[in-house]
């Protein structure tokens, strides 16, 4: 948030505790600017959110950022991912996702490579984006957040229960479509003998 404001790192971390806002301008190549409007939301507070069954009306894009060189800080930001996903398919209200690998400058911890790699692919979503406030390496994610919230179908997650939903579907519709097109020819045949009948 405050690289996005224009501030200076600090070595000195002080976690979230409130919700924090920023609102800049982002421009985008051909001198398109573009006003994002960020809420950070500690972890503890995405249950508060989800409770309401509405909460992510609003919501154009949740990016979901963790510590690259902690693997508890990866394990809670999938948590979170799949429970907003979850949440999405289940209201309606699905919000398309990134996740972000902060603190690229550090060493990953073992397994984040495969472990992100199967995440991302499992969900249908892009890998973490890695930066590094640090090194003021950013790798265009204030872009790319409006570039997501702009093209929302690209980077929409989809849960296990998610894909399995649609597959019922699919099915259901299928064998509506069969069984409608039996009763059809049934009915023709009905209708074609009775009227045979009567000639």
């Amino acid at each position: 948030m405050n690289s996005f404001l224009g501030r200076p790192y600090l070595d000195s971390y002080s976690p979230t505790a409130d919700e924090q806002y920023a609102v800049n301008v982002v421009e985008l190549p051909g001198g398109i600017k573009k006003t994002l409007f960020l809420l950070e939301i500690h972890e503890d507070g995405v249950s508060k959110l989800l409770s309401s069954k509405e909460s992510l009306a609003p919501c154009d894009i949740a990016v979901f950022v963790y510590d690259s060189s902690d693997e508890s800080s990866w394990k809670r930001a999938t948590e979170l991912l799949m429970d907003v996903a979850g949440d999405g398919e289940d209201t309606g209200y699905e919000v398309p996702c990134f996740i972000v690998a902060a603190k690229d400058d550090l060493d990953s911890f073992p397994m984040a490579i495969q472990n992100s790699t199967r995440v991302s692919q499992d969900m249908g979503i892009e890998a973490p984006i890695p930066i590094s406030s640090k090194l003021s390496d950013f790798n265009n994610i204030f872009r790319r957040i409006v570039n997501a919230a702009e093209h929302p179908h690209l980077s929409i997650p989809e849960t296990e229960a998610g894909r399995s939903r649609k597959q019922y579907h699919r099915l259901i519709n299928r064998s509506l479509i069969v069984v409608s097109a039996i009763v059809g020819f049934a009915a023709y045949h009905v209708y074609a003998a009775r009227k045979n009948a009567s000639s």
